[in-house]
């Protein structure tokens, strides 16, 4: 497995880590209603379209799908975004994608069911029909942020059962093992999320399911004849161990593997996309990584 990283070397990267592990940490321990973190996500939504795009909303395997695109022939991304599955959306994540759109790719991002109001499998269901639909007409790649990522781990397992594989796979902070009792690394530092947060989170997502299923649980997956995958995770973060687990599985399965780990940086630090260097260069480099990787131009998935 190859390595690579990046570090807060520079005074906003510093300050975001201390706001992350100070601020925002104790206010998502809190006891909000899922409105109030919905509301969040929607506030860091960019309120301009990103420069040389075209963006519309299309029905893809019946599924409403943002779609950003720099022209019709670029090639075919299926990002799954992040949120916590309980918040987030296509718009709010589009600092994330828009960037990647730029670099020549055709970005489509599943507007899927948010818990608590659509449990598991709801949203797992959503992004596999968007990335199952492409997969079966055109070459994709696939990804996701925080809980898109662990969604896209599950859908990769499933396309690989299905031997209608992505030709690359981008993965920024996933989660491996959904599992209530799950054991957490001695001396991880929950700069941003917490134990007492992400139990919050399962109770939400999917209370009473069983946390060895692979669709719920990414790392319980097999991935026989891997695709090369990048997985971005901040280092020392309490799902470090769950990018290792799940770049050791995809490895195993044959694919060839990069792990970038931020240090001094906080779960999903790309999402501060526009404000820091160190998030731009993230994604420029998540970017590379999939253009590297010969994602093949296609035809837009008709409606």
């Amino acid at each position: 497995m190859m390595e690579a990283r990046y570090d807060a070397d520079t005074v906003g990267a510093v300050l975001l880590g201390m706001a992350s592990k100070w601020v925002a940490r104790p206010l998502l321990m809190l006891p909000w209603p899922w409105w109030v973190f919905r509301a969040a996500f929607a506030m860091v939504t960019p309120r301009r379209r990103a420069a040389g795009l075209t963006v519309e909303w299309r029905d893809v395997g019946g599924v409403p799908c943002r779609i950003a695109s720099p022209g019709p022939a670029a090639p075919a991304l299926v990002w799954c975004h992040g949120g916590a599955f309980v918040a987030g959306s296509p718009n709010s994540h589009a600092r994330i994608t828009d960037r990647i759109a730029r670099r020549g790719f055709r970005v489509v991002v599943p507007r899927y069911r948010l818990a608590p109001e659509h449990p598991f499998p709801a949203g797992f269901q959503d992004c596999l029909a968007v990335a199952g639909a492409m997969s079966g007409r055109e070459p994709i790649a696939l990804g996701g942020d925080s809980a898109g990522a662990t969604l896209a781990a599950s859908v990769l397992a499933r396309l690989l059962l299905a031997a209608t594989p992505p030709v690359a796979v981008a993965l920024i902070a996933p989660a491996a093992e959904l599992d209530p009792a799950r054991r957490i690394a001695t001396g991880a530092d929950p700069m941003f999320l917490s134990v007492p947060m992400l139990q919050r989170i399962l109770d939400a997502y999917a209370p009473g399911a069983d946390p060895s299923d692979p669709d719920l649980s990414p790392g319980q997956a097999a991935f026989p004849a891997c695709p090369p995958v990048t997985i971005h995770c901040s280092a020392g973060e309490l799902l470090e161990e769950d990018s290792l687990r799940l770049g050791a599985a995809m490895e195993a399965g044959g694919g060839a593997v990069t792990l970038v780990r931020g240090r001094g940086l906080p779960h999903a630090w790309h999402l501060a996309a526009g404000f820091l260097r160190v998030a731009d260069d993230a994604l420029s480099d998540l970017g590379d990584f999939l253009a590297s990787h010969g994602t093949p131009n296609g035809t837009p998935l008709d409606a």
